[in-house]
């Protein structure tokens, strides 16, 4: 009784079963013939750009490392310095180079040259400019401005009895950014790229195509069709990456199936039912243990109907999982920067007040990052690297973002040292902040001495200084925003201790605070000395300065004090002659505005504006001597013109009549005239006498009177000096002549 009611339920259901079950399986097979499609290639080309990032990550990687070695390893300076190596010093960075080689993923060889003996260390072999195979390169890359960044894939051959090689090369300038002292060229075997990346193409069904910014394949026998269907271009090194094909055989077959289905699917539903009946009353047991497992099944009906439905796409599926799960090892690194851009944002949102977190809240993310979190005692540094314009300035973004990771590194290697835990993050360009867990004794000699060993590193291997503020010590997390908020405070503060300063609260109150009303009077007073050319201008400038050092000053306010004082500049200007005025407009104003906009310290504040000012100060005092002294010239000059038969006209005479010394007299007419005082005296006088000389017939004791002279010998004397002859003869030839 029991089996008839389980083959009467179970046979009146068949039918309805079999006939839902593959209307289902229609529909899902179109559909997931197109969907698979899709998402097959958009998995492969994820798996591509996957290999993109992976290439790009371990050249960089060997960029770094390189500048590392540059930046500690003693063996390497030693190469580069003008004495030259003994032989076992040769072999020990050779066998140091080979050992960095090796560490490399790819093959990789080093070659340096000294620009002091023109040296060049290769293969463990020395050679000169001449016969070395590779000079040609190296020299076009030792060119200003160099080369940046990996080239396309060239041939590398040191002398002719190595082998040719395919290379990829990376050039840096020994050391590092500084006085070049020679070069590093590091070349990577193409070979071995193509190689990693075949070994890592097992996802991909076609081949990959590495080419060069230039589209040129990096072997021979990569192809180079149209029939490229997957792309990818890497942002590091301009490289582009083509999977040629995808096998869509399965794709095709499936496409192919589901028509057939469709046009028999009413035979095979009834193929179905016959065979479900059959089977049913044959193996009724089977059947059973399927209906067993119906409720599990709807539990997880999703997962089950793909199983039914596109097995042969779930095995793929998974397939490829599995791969990349085996290459997470290789991007590992990857997502440990991704985690170091989280924790970052963390700590510049606790620095900044932006986020306020708990302790179970701080003890949950650490946990989360693998990061330590129990800690009683906290402290903040802020370290901001000094003339910062000057750093924009004289470094590509390329070369400032290094600078910044190596600042970084370093700064947490001193820490380790020290077996502290520091956390790091950029809170402006020009700003690095710490977060120090610090024990409980102690605190602030240890963030001295980090702060001491981190200053003496940077100014002995880096081109540029820093400057510190270190903030008080607190007890929780939760407090660190009033810790960053005095550091950099303090840091501020270095427009009066100047740059490269460690500024704590010991420190600080050897000053007393600043008050910007104080000097505000004085600007005024300093601006009206200085448009009446009273010097006095000047230690007012000084007395300023003086106690604007004795005070807690910052950038701010050394740039409030800037504007301040051009604009009370410009209003007392607003008295002096247009030129003047215009002059400020086109030349001084903008000077004070870039001063007041770069300048970071109270010294360098005096520094320019002294320079500047007394420039201006110059050139309005020579506006108003010019004014007057061409007026006194021209009247100097008629008085001349008027008088030169005055046997007392003189210099001293002169100077008496308009009030000047002999002296200014002198300058004056040699400037704005353009003859000295007494040559045009005596060229007046002897023009007249020569005039008279041929035009009359007054005897030459008349005509030296005439001009000036009360002693005939005095007039004959200087007539024969300028003229080489005396005045008779000089009458007689000439009056001949006419």
């Amino acid at each position: 009784m029991r089996m008839n009611w389980f083959y009467r339920t179970l046979l009146s259901y068949a039918p309805i079963f079999f006939v839902v079950l593959s209307s289902v399986i229609f529909v899902l097979f179109t559909t997931l013939n197109s969907a698979s499609k899709n998402q097959y290639l958009e998995t492969n080309r994820q798996i591509l750009q996957q290999l993109v990032q992976y290439t790009d990550a371990n050249l960089q990687l060997i960029e770094r490392n390189i500048v590392s070695e540059m930046l500690k390893e003693e063996a390497l300076k030693a190469f580069f310095s003008p004495e030259p190596m003994n032989a076992y010093d040769t072999f020990m960075l050779q066998k140091k180079l080979m050992e960095f080689a090796a560490a490399q993923p790819f093959a990789t060889s080093i070659y340096l040259y000294n620009l002091h003996n023109g040296e060049i260390l290769a293969f463990g072999k020395r050679y000169t400019p001449e016969d070395f195979g590779d000079w040609p390169f190296f020299a076009s890359a030792y060119e200003e401005p160099g080369l940046e960044g990996w080239t396309g894939p060239r041939i590398y051959q040191p002398s002719p009895s190595d082998r040719q090689e395919t290379v990829v090369s990376l050039f840096k300038y020994y050391p590092y950014r500084a006085d070049n002292k020679g070069g590093v060229v590091v070349n990577i075997e193409v070979d071995s790229i193509v190689d990693v990346l075949k070994s890592l193409n097992r996802n991909l069904q076609g081949s990959i195509v590495l080419t060069g910014a230039d589209e040129q394949p990096f072997q021979a026998s990569m192809a180079s069709g149209e029939d490229r269907l997957l792309f990818a271009q890497s942002s590091y090194t301009g490289w582009q990456y083509y999977a040629n094909s995808v096998d869509a055989t399965g794709f095709t077959m499936a496409s192919l199936l589901s028509n057939i289905w469709i046009l028999s699917g009413l035979v095979i539903i009834l193929i179905a039912i016959v065979w479900f009946t059959v089977i049913t009353h044959i193996h009724y047991k089977p059947i059973q243990n399927i209906l067993g497992k119906i409720d599990p099944y709807t539990m997880r009906r999703h997962e089950g109907r793909k199983g039914k439905t596109s097995r042969n796409e779930l095995k793929l599926i998974e397939g490829a999982i599995d791969r990349l799960l085996e290459k997470t090892v290789d991007y590992e690194h990857l997502h440990e920067e991704r985690k170091r851009l989280k924790q970052q944002n963390l700590f510049y949102d606790l620095l900044t007040g932006s986020r306020k977190v708990s302790e179970a809240e701080w003890e949950a993310q650490m946990q989360e990052s693998g990061l330590p979190h129990a800690c009683d005692r906290f402290a903040v540094v802020v370290y901001e690297v000094d003339r910062y314009a000057d750093f924009l300035e004289r470094y590509s973004s390329r070369d400032q973002h290094l600078l910044k990771y190596i600042l970084e590194n370093t700064l947490r290697e001193i820490a380790e040292q020290k077996n502290l835990f520091i956390w790091l993050a950029w809170v402006h360009p020009n700003r690095l902040s710490a977060v120090v867990r610090l024990p409980s004794e102690g605190s602030v000699d240890i963030l001295q001495s980090i702060c001491g060993e981190y200053r003496s590193w940077i100014s002995v291997h880096l081109n540029l200084t820093v400057s510190a503020g270190i903030g008080k010590v607190v007890d929780s997390i939760g407090q660190i925003e009033g810790s960053y908020r005095i550091a950099s405070q303090h840091v501020s503060y270095k427009a009066v201790f100047g740059p490269d300063t460690i500024i704590d609260e010991a420190l600080v109150s050897t000053k007393s605070d600043f008050e910007k009303l104080k000097v505000y009077q004085p600007i005024v007073e300093m601006a009206h000395l200085f448009r009446m050319n009273d010097s006095q201008w000047i230690e007012k400038l000084d007395r300023i300065m003086k106690d604007m050092k004795a005070t807690l000053v910052t950038q701010s306010d050394l740039a409030g004090f800037t504007d301040n004082l051009t604009r009370q500049l410009q209003k007392e200007l607003q008295a002096l002659p247009q030129e003047i005025q215009e002059r400020w407009s086109m030349s001084y104003r903008d000077t004070f505005r870039d001063i007041a906009r770069t300048v970071e310290t109270v010294e360098e504040l005096h520094g320019r504006l002294s320079g500047v000012m007394t420039q201006l100060a110059v050139e309005i005092e020579q506006d108003r001597v010019n004014r007057s002294n061409h007026s006194i010239a021209l009247q100097i000059k008629a008085y001349i013109d008027e008088n030169y038969a005055d046997p007392n006209l003189s210099l001293n005479q002169v100077s008496e009549l308009f009030g000047i010394s002999p002296k200014s007299v002198s300058y004056l007419f040699k400037e704005e005239i353009g003859d000295k005082f007494m040559d045009y005296v005596l060229r007046i006088r002897f023009e007249h006498a020569r005039h008279m000389l041929l035009e009359t017939d007054y005897p030459i004791q008349q005509i030296a009177e005439q001009v000036g002279y009360t002693h005939v010998i005095s007039f004959h004397r200087a007539f024969k000096k300028t003229f080489d002859m005396p005045p008779g003869e000089y009458r007689n030839l000439y009056r001949t002549a006419q």
